[in-house]
C-alpha cells in the first residue's frame, strides 16, 4: 500500500486539473438560486449573487453544508461544474448525491493546510459556476484572516462564480458579503439576511468555517 500523498503533491495536482479546466471567465449575471423555498424566499432577489461572495454563518447542524449543496447542484442543472473545497474533511459524498448534486460535476478538494489558497485558485479560475468553501481560519491572526477573505471575494468577482463561504456561529461579518445566518433563520427569518457593506467595521476576529450536518 503506497504512503499518502503529501500536502504539496495535492496542490501540485489541484494546479494541473485547474490548469486543464481553467478558461476565460463566463460572463455570469444574476442570481443562484438553491431551490429551497425556505430559503430563497429570504435571499434578495431569491438567490445567492454570482460573482460575489456569500457568508452561511451557522453551528453545527444548522444546515449550511445543506444550503450550499443545494446551490450547487443548482448551479450543476443550468449545465455549470460545481467545486466544494472541504478544509475539513467533513464532507459525506452520499449525502451530496441524495440532495441531487451530480458527483461527476462536482470538484471535491481536501488541500489540508492550503484551502483557502485552493479555494482562490478555483474561484479566479472561470472554470466553476460555484464554488462552496469550508475551510477553517483557526490560528490566522484577524488580519490575515480578513484579507484572506477579501482576496476569495476578489477572486469571485473575477472569474464569475458563486462563493459560498461557510463561517462560523457568531463570527464577526465578512465585509462586503450577503450573509445568511442559518442559526436566527428560523426565530427571525425576515432579519436573517444581511448586505454588509464593504469595509464596515465588526468587531472582533475574522470568522471561520465550520463542519456542520447537512
Amino acid at each position: 500500500m503506497g504512503a499518502a500523498p503529501s500536502q504539496r503533491e495535492i496542490l501540485e495536482e489541484l494546479r494541473r486539473r485547474v490548469r486543464r479546466i481553467e478558461r476565460r471567465p463566463a460572463r455570469r449575471e444574476g442570481l443562484l438560486a438553491t431551490g429551497l423555498p425556505e430559503v430563497d424566499a429570504l435571499l434578495p432577489g431569491g438567490g445567492f449573487p454570482r460573482g460575489a461572495l456569500a457568508d452561511l454563518a451557522g453551528g453545527p447542524a444548522s444546515g449550511k453544508t445543506r444550503v450550499a449543496l443545494a446551490a450547487l447542484r443548482e448551479a450543476q442543472g443550468e449545465g455549470g461544474l460545481a467545486a466544494f473545497v472541504d478544509g475539513r474533511g467533513e464532507l459525506y459524498p452520499p449525502a451530496a448525491v441524495g440532495l441531487g448534486v451530480d458527483l461527476a460535476r462536482l470538484l471535491i478538494v481536501r488541500p489540508g493546510e492550503g484551502g483557502l489558497w485552493a479555494a482562490e485558485a478555483l474561484l479566479g479560475s472561470g472554470a466553476f459556476a460555484a464554488v462552496a468553501v469550508d475551510v477553517p481560519l483557526r490560528g490566522l491572526a484577524p488580519a490575515r484572516a480578513e484579507a484572506a477573505l477579501r482576496r476569495l471575494r476578489a477572486a469571485a468577482e473575477r472569474g464569475g462564480a458563486a462563493a459560498l463561504w461557510l463561517g462560523a456561529s457568531g463570527a464577526p461579518r465578512v465585509a462586503g458579503a450577503l450573509r445568511l445566518d442559518l442559526d436566527t433563520l428560523a426565530r427571525r427569518p425576515r432579519g436573517a439576511v444581511r448586505r454588509v457593506a464593504a469595509g464596515e467595521a465588526e468587531p472582533g476576529a475574522a470568522g471561520g468555517g465550520g463542519g456542520d450536518a447537512a
